[in-house]
């Protein structure tokens, strides 16, 4: 449904459409998957999270961190809401002027870590008047900002950035799309290990020409899968499947494989709405994906309640599960693409409060730190001696763990001098840190002896 607040869902992943379709599709769930396994038998195949803008960076766990809670295959909603407040943190038009460029660029550094199969779903049900990127109010008046014009240009760049190359390669596409450029190359996250979604709800609201699905396709070439949403409201079986069906026939036009990322019974329980899901799933050779929103107690659309509904589905839903894919299970490191990436995570009294990994290239990491306090106001990736721009630092960071590679013992932390501003640490293309030293305002304080073969570090303020 797309709706602020909700934050985790289970999901299918599609699998690459290369060759053929996918004989049976792999079946997901929103919410708790052992317990829908334990009401329906599934065996769910991918996690979905629901992020409001900036959660993995700035706040909420990081993306790695995050990913592997969400395996065998995650899927990553991307919402445009400031946390749970309700509020826009940024506009389809802001995304689609760079606004939106640090977060996503440190997204494809993180997918570029995980190494395996995941699923981006940008803005999912743009066409539903209750999401914030949506591009018309429940009575039809458009939204500045959020046209499908809007939409279309922002959901091209978030294509762009996820899947990353060199930066002369995006710019060239950037510029066609009259966008703005980036500075650096990203990690390269090739299709099929990286799927990007484009995802409206079956046929929508308001209910206006303007607000069609269509409007809002960005074209075949920013769009890896396409899909659909749909939700049985009333008994009988009369959720818009002729919606569906018009969205699944569009996809064969676009060349893309199908998917339903979201489906379910908005309160009712209606065995025919769920026998109908089985039909189209046989029967719709390119739906690679199908996930039952939502396995959590006490909601609407919980399945526990829903015991006609609940059979069908074990009966019929559940046989039709496919396996995980190859190309999810198998960690791959693109061609151009480094082994690993190196990250900090910035801290507060030992806690994690943040994160962000390095764009391609990287070769030392600058923070500055406020002399009185220690906390950490700016911090830098800088590639041969030069900035590759700013990071986002958490509120209230006074430490920080860099690492080259993920894993291993977490470092005790050096404590900052008080005579010092700025931590620098310095590393080779093998991830092996070569030098750090102290500073005050750009000049050397002192140098921080490093032994041979590490690949991480840390620094703290003084207590006290």
């Amino acid at each position: 449904m797309g709706r602020p607040g909700r934050l985790l869902a289970v999901v299918v992943a599609a699998l690459g459409f290369a060759s053929a379709a996918q004989a049976r599709p792999l079946l997901g769930i929103t919410g708790d998957l052992p317990r829908f396994e334990a009401l329906t038998g599934q065996q769910s195949t991918v996690h979905q999270a629901f992020l409001g803008w900036g959660q993995g960076l700035s706040y909420g766990s990081p993306f790695v961190s995050l990913f592997g809670t969400l395996a065998p295959i995650p899927m990553i909603h991307l919402g445009t809401g400031l946390g749970s407040s309700g509020k826009e943190a940024i506009t389809p038009a802001q995304i689609a002027g760079g606004g939106g460029d640090a977060y996503l660029i440190a997204l494809n550094q993180a997918i570029a870590q995980w190494g395996k199969g995941i699923y981006v779903r940008p803005m999912a049900e743009m066409n539903n008047d209750g999401n914030l990127w949506s591009g018309f109010t429940k009575g039809g008046a458009p939204k500045a900002g959020h046209s499908p014009a809007d939409y279309r240009r922002a959901f091209a760049r978030i294509y762009l950035i996820l899947h990353g190359g060199p930066a002369t390669e995006i710019n060239a596409k950037l510029r066609a799309l009259g966008e703005p450029a980036i500075a650096h190359d990203l990690a390269r996250n090739p299709f099929p290990r990286l799927r990007i979604v484009w995802n409206p709800l079956a046929g929508g609201n308001p209910r206006i020409p303007a607000n069609a699905a269509q409007n809002y396709y960005p074209g075949a070439a920013y769009v890896d899968v396409d899909a659909g949403d749909i939700f049985e409201e009333t008994l009988g079986d009369t959720a818009p499947w002729n919606d569906l069906e018009a969205l699944y026939k569009a996809s064969i036009a676009h060349g893309k494989p199908f998917a339903i990322p979201e489906w379910g019974l908005f309160g009712v329980d209606d065995q025919k709405f769920v026998q109908h899901m089985c039909t189209f799933l046989k029967t719709h050779g390119r739906t690679e994906e199908a996930g039952f929103f939502e396995s959590k107690p006490g909601t609407i659309f919980d399945i526990a309640p829903k015991t006609k509904s609940r059979a069908a589905y074990r009966s019929c839903i559940t046989p039709l599960g496919a396996a995980v894919p190859a190309w999810a299970a198998a960690g791959q490191t693109a061609p151009g693409n480094p082994s690993t990436t190196p990250t900090v995570t910035f801290t507060l009294n030992g806690q994690s409060i943040g994160s962000a990994s390095a764009p391609i290239g990287a070769d030392e990491i600058e923070l500055d730190m406020i002399p009185a306090t220690g906390v950490i106001a700016e911090a830098y990736w800088i590639r041969g001696g030069k900035s590759l721009g700013p990071m986002t630092v958490p509120s209230g960071a006074t430490g920080a763990v860099f690492a080259t590679s993920p894993g291993g013992a977490a470092p005790t932390p050096l404590v900052r001098p008080r005579a010092g501003t700025d931590f620098h640490v310095r590393w080779s293309a093998s991830g092996v840190i070569t030098s750090a030293w102290w500073s005050r305002v750009g000049k050397l304080l002192a140098q921080i002896p490093v032994t041979s073969g590490e690949t991480s570090i840390a620094m703290t303020q003084a207590s006290g």
